[in-house]
């Protein structure tokens, strides 16, 4: 499949980077921030402490940001294999969510398009075959599928932890965000 990874790494970015006051969209100019309530803790161009041990978060650059995307997340959920677009949707919900649970909805995705699979979270050879066939017969369901389990973990998280309703606005437009990104 064609690699799509820094088309998918601009949209990750333009939602986890924070800028210096004065620069916004400067590579140069982002800062790392610690939200109270995210357990993530320090994080810099969404490269948390909490999910990266041993990397110096508030010295983390631009490129070792990118490294780290394209061999964690990119590489873990197969993004590579993926078509184009399905590459995208994978890659934001493994950077959001972590590559197991982005696997498990995309597998739910693939299930409720009626592509039978294991619901195991791994991104492995039988559920990237299953979505490359899901594509060409029912892209826009699953597409539609896998954004709206995204909305509802999102739903469910505030359900199960109230504290964290501060962050659920702007995790639902993140979704809606990669809709429009996609249809574009």
């Amino acid at each position: 499949m064609k690699d799509n990874f820094n088309s998918s790494l601009g949209f990750v970015l333009h939602h986890e980077c924070v800028y210096a006051p004065g620069h916004e969209g400067d590579s140069q100019f982002v800062v790392s921030e610690n939200v109270p309530g995210d357990t993530g803790g320090l994080t810099k161009f969404g490269i948390d402490a909490a999910s990266h041990p041993g990397v110096d978060i508030g010295g983390l650059t631009l490129d070792e940001a990118t490294a780290l995307y394209h061999d964690g997340e990119w590489a873990g959920c197969r993004c590579d294999d993926l078509p184009e677009g399905i590459d995208t949707a994978a890659f934001d919900c493994a950077v959001n969510n972590g590559t197991i649970v982005a696997g498990l909805l995309f597998q739910r995705a693939l299930l409720a398009c009626g592509f039978g699979v294991v619901v195991d979270g791994e991104m492995g050879p039988a559920t990237v075959r299953a979505a490359t066939a899901c594509c060409v017969q029912r892209r826009q369901d699953l597409m539609g599928e896998l954004l709206q389990l995204r909305r509802n973990r999102y739903v469910d998280i505030v359900l199960h932890h109230p504290a964290d309703e501060k962050f659920l606005k702007g995790w639902l437009a993140r979704v809606d965000d990669l809709e429009r990104f996609l249809n574009s």
